[in-house]
């Protein structure tokens, strides 16, 4: 079981410059019952909106079915989706746009900097440490995401963030993914040199740690 005070392996994932495909497939594979897995594991569609503007149009998006309508229509921003499917259109995009891990990374960080550039949280940074800010991205994450907890050991200039999940309702680009949006919300409290580490990657969860100067 992973907790915040659990030591780092030694690995961490190692991605592909590839160009990557059938991850989708790959994904609905790991799961239970595939996009119907864990219901009652869901977040809010405004991740998953910010996502899309980060990416490219899906003109000739392939994917079929509720993925389809998912990302071709999504609700509202305050309409709750299931985390499966919010997992699943990440892949989708992927796969359909052809981006390698590191290209889709990039978009998610691009996703989570514009959370992070919004009126509220500036307001924030303004006034909060980084440490405190993690503090309130924690509380933040519940608002945002039901079945899926995080755990923060905040210290002056390193947290440790760890999420756990269902089986493999997270694959490890989720868990990178967070790792970055981790990063995001250090930045816009004015931390410097920030790195975000995903240290362990499994299963039911994942330990990030984030340090900053």
């Amino acid at each position: 079981m992973l907790s915040a005070s659990t030591p780092p392996r030694k690995t961490r994932p190692v991605y592909s410059k590839e160009r990557v495909s059938g991850r989708l497939t790959s994904y609905l594979g790991s799961l239970p019952n595939g996009l119907e897995s864990y219901p009652e594991c869901t977040v809010k569609t405004s991740l998953l909106r910010g996502l899309l503007a980060a990416c490219p149009p899906l003109d000739d998006l392939q994917v079929q079915g509720p993925l389809r309508e998912l990302l071709l229509d999504p609700p509202g921003a305050n309409a709750w989706i299931p985390e499966a499917h919010f997992v699943a259109a990440h892949l989708a995009i992927a796969d359909d746009l052809e981006l390698s891990t590191e290209d889709m990374l990039q978009r998610t960080y691009q996703a989570n900097k514009a959370l992070t550039g919004s009126a509220m949280y500036r307001a924030l940074a303004s006034v909060a440490s980084p440490a405190l800010l993690l503090r309130g991205a924690k509380a933040g994450w519940g608002l945002i995401h039901r079945g899926v907890h995080l755990t923060l050991h905040a210290e002056k200039a390193r947290a440790r963030l760890v999420l756990t999940h269902p089986p493999h309702l997270y694959n490890s680009l989720a868990h990178e993914s967070a790792a970055w949006g981790f990063r995001a919300v250090v930045e816009a409290a004015h931390g410097r040199e920030v790195q975000a580490v995903l240290e362990q990657s499994m299963p039911t969860g994942a330990s990030v740690l984030v340090a900053w100067a």
